[in-house]
């Protein structure tokens, strides 16, 4: 193009040079040789005004008057292209100026109201006053379209890693994807393959024929993609072979629920052409990588053997390569249906209980009082039987369930607490967990504020344990929250101190009066001297922060010494009882005498007398 160009412009210079006569002519229409130049063509000054430009530039006659002696801003304006598109222009033609030669380049131009793109193959040619080429005269801007071959190219590109019935991405796509997440994983779990076979597919094709079929196919596609993140990749491989790429995951068992939503709602019925089809399911098969393979062959190996176990089992269904996994995630599916149906219904009555562990203080007599309580819900399922806390309640929170099954144990206990407290003198607090999805919720405060009215309890006997995951959002509303719930009175204690990443920071900012250290650290303070010494500074902590420091776990008689021994006063734990019912607790704070319910409960050892000596000593 360049050659053609040059040779054009140097023939007509030796025409007019020979030519007089047709010079003058020439000098009157200096750009009458660019109309017809079958490309676009645009010449500047150099201040990059525009002088002409021919009308495959600019078809509009009255534009192109408009645009005479503006710069490309204006021009840019005037056609809506996107200005970044323009300052690269803009940078080329300064290129020009600079260097005194041809510059060439690529441009995109994008159309925002459109929402258009369009590709042109440039270069801009000096134009000069002299043979010397010193001095510029203009610039001349050459241009032919490549959208219509760009456009061709991406749909090659398209068709090559799509699937032209259902348009998702194919088996050339999916191959290449999953050598990426192969060489990504690096030995830990990052991805999960769902390979999906339709059940019952050939007998639509046999008796309703390919057209229906090929409706079935496409709807199916819709369903897959509707279940899963914009982040996941699903795949057409086959005829009624679908496959699913799970990424960045962080729980294998959220394979499992992913599988069982897509079940759902390919299981629904279809409806074409006065045609309902009702018995269309898939079985679903589920490696996970690196765990069941670091190739493409393993892996597609494994979860065919998986997806054939589900079709062997019992169609519409889904399996892990694994079988223990199958297992756990169904159970786990079981437990979210259980949970979601108890809210659902509100009938937290029927499985849940909320259960009651004394809070203990040794007095400055030497006895050991119950001066409060902790409020722990324990689920008892009819199918599973005793469901710990730690396996069900991130089965709530994930699932958005935790905020409403939260809200029944806030009024549960705080009307047990109620009970308690008109039928005993002796000071009592009740402490509630509060989980990190409550605390973000705009609304929790008047909740809590509408529980105390009805209620009648003062703010101050109502603490509230947070996790320390559970400010470390830093969000507004959680910071707001806190604010109003202690400004009620209501106090704020920190929950497993010392397992989260719980700083000085937070502690300055978060108006906790309690400090609770996690059981988990009690536990090895006798044979774990890291343990011991964390123990030993977060007490020290908190008493040179006037915070009441609560140990939990305490379980045996050289843990209280050993807190005792540090200034720690305040425990939690089954060497003083484990978590009882509200019968049970009232049962011990009825004993007039707490020194023969913690003698008894720690096999007569303790009592005011010997409560600090060394358990060898005895």
């Amino acid at each position: 193009m360049r050659i053609f160009i040059n040779n054009l412009l140097e023939g007509f210079r030796t025409v007019i040079k020979n030519l007089p006569g047709l010079r003058e002519i020439f000098i009157q229409d200096e750009y009458e040789i660019y109309k017809n130049v079958p490309m676009e063509v645009a010449i500047y000054d150099t201040d990059g005004k525009y002088k002409f430009v021919n009308k495959l530039y600019l078809s509009d006659d009255q534009l192109s008057g408009l645009i005479t002696g503006k710069d490309d801003v204006f021009y840019g304006h005037l056609m809506g292209i996107q200005p970044e598109s323009i300052k690269k222009r803009q940078q080329y033609f300064k290129q020009v100026l600079k260097e005194k030669k041809p510059v060439r380049f690529t441009e995109k131009l994008f159309f925002p109201d459109e929402n258009k793109t369009l590709y042109y193959k440039r270069f801009y040619q000096p134009i000069f006053r002299d043979r010397d080429r010193t001095q510029l005269k203009s610039v001349c801007l050459f241009g032919s379209s490549l959208t219509a071959m760009i456009h061709a190219q991406e749909e090659l590109q398209y068709l090559s890693h799509h699937d032209k019935l259902t348009g998702l991405k194919n088996r050339q796509a999916f191959h290449e994807q999953l050598i990426l997440e192969a060489e990504r994983s690096q030995g830990r779990l990052t991805s999960a393959i769902l390979l999906c076979d339709l059940d019952n597919f050939k007998l639509i094709n046999e008796s309703l024929g390919s057209t229906v079929g090929d409706f079935c196919l496409k709807e199916v596609a819709r369903r897959i993609q509707s279940s899963i993140r914009k982040s996941d990749f699903a795949y057409r491989i086959g005829g009624d072979e679908f496959v699913i790429i799970l990424q960045n995951m962080t729980d294998e068992l959220d394979a499992g629920k992913v599988a069982e939503k897509i079940l759902q709602r390919v299981s629904q019925p279809y409806t074409i052409r006065d045609q309902r089809i009702t018995y269309l399911t898939m079985s679903i098969g589920i490696a996970l990588l690196p765990k069941d393979g670091s190739d493409r062959e393993a892996l597609m190996k494994n979860a065919g053997s998986a997806m054939q176990n589900a079709k062997n089992i019992r169609k519409s269904d889904f399996q892990f390569f694994n079988e223990e996994m199958t297992e756990k995630s169904l159970e786990r599916l079981q437990m979210e249906n259980d949970l979601r149906t108890l809210v659902n219904e509100n009938s937290f009555e029927k499985q849940f209980e909320v259960v009651y562990q004394p809070v203990v203080e040794r007095k400055m007599s030497g006895d050991y009082r119950i001066i409060g309580c902790e409020a722990l819900l324990r689920w008892n399922n009819p199918d599973l039987g005793a469901v710990m806390p730690e396996t069900f309640i991130p089965i709530a929170e994930q699932t958005d369930l935790i905020c409403s099954i939260g809200d029944w144990v806030l009024v549960k206990a705080i009307n047990d607490f109620k009970s308690i407290a008109t039928k005993f003198k002796n000071p009592l607090f009740i402490s509630i967990n509060l989980s990190a999805r409550q605390l973000k919720a705009p609304q929790i405060v008047d909740k809590i504020v509408n529980v105390i009215s009805n209620t009648h309890i003062q703010p101050k006997d109502l603490h509230l344990e947070l996790t320390e995951t559970s400010f470390l959002d830093d969000g507004l509303q959680v910071i707001k929250n806190i604010d109003e719930l202690e400004k009620l009175g209501i106090r704020i204690a920190i929950d497993d101190f010392g397992v989260g990443f719980a700083s000085l920071k937070y502690l300055q900012r978060i108006p906790a009066s309690t400090i609770k250290i996690d059981r988990s650290f009690i536990q090895h303070i006798g044979s774990n001297s890291e343990h011991k010494k964390l123990v030993e500074s977060i007490i020290m902590l908190g008493n040179n922060l006037k915070k009441e420091v609560i140990a939990e776990g305490v379980e045996n008689l050289e843990h209280l010494y050993m807190l005792s021994s540090q200034k720690c006063y305040k425990y939690q734990g089954y060497l003083f009882s484990r978590p009882v019912t509200l019968q049970n607790f009232e049962s011990l704070l009825k004993d007039e005498n707490q020194n023969l319910f913690l003698k008894s409960s720690m096999g007569g050892f303790l009592n005011a007398d010997n409560a600090l000596d060394k358990p060898g000593d005895k």
